[in-house]
């Protein structure tokens, strides 16, 4: 095998094995299940940016009247059994809903009990969305 093609198979492998490691943001796993009271307070009038593994990289602003806005789309929200359920208007498919978990400063997204997706919150619209 030449030197190129190990290179480029090496850094394949680091791309494909680097998303899922970043979102196992504890290496403990699942810390603290967050209530619906603490979510409302973590999502409502903040910006949320993170990565999840059926989205990808998100960056979504949520309001108080039970909107949220991203880059090229909206959607709407609720707070439901102690997770944030949503829908994407325009795209049938993209009811969901996630638990939060604590993890230091940022959050992880929680679905059927494992770990989705991770990010951080910053209040207000940092990013104008």
């Amino acid at each position: 095998m030449t030197r190129l093609r190990s290179a480029l198979l090496a850094g394949m492998a680091v791309t494909v094995f680097a998303i899922p490691a970043t979102l196992q943001a504890s290496p403990k796993g699942v810390q603290e299940i967050l209530m619906g009271s603490e979510i409302q307070r973590l999502i409502v009038g903040h910006t949320l940016t993170g990565q999840t593994l059926k989205r990808g990289e998100f960056s979504d602003s949520y309001k108080t009247d039970g909107t949220f806005e991203g880059a090229g789309y909206s959607g709407t929200w609720t707070i439901q059994n102690n997770a944030l359920c949503f829908e994407i208007k325009g795209q049938p498919d993209s009811k969901g809903c996630w638990q939060f978990g604590r993890d230091g400063n940022g959050f992880q997204l929680i679905s059927e009990g494992k770990i989705v997706g991770a990010g951080s919150t910053a209040k207000a619209n940092p990013d104008d969305l």
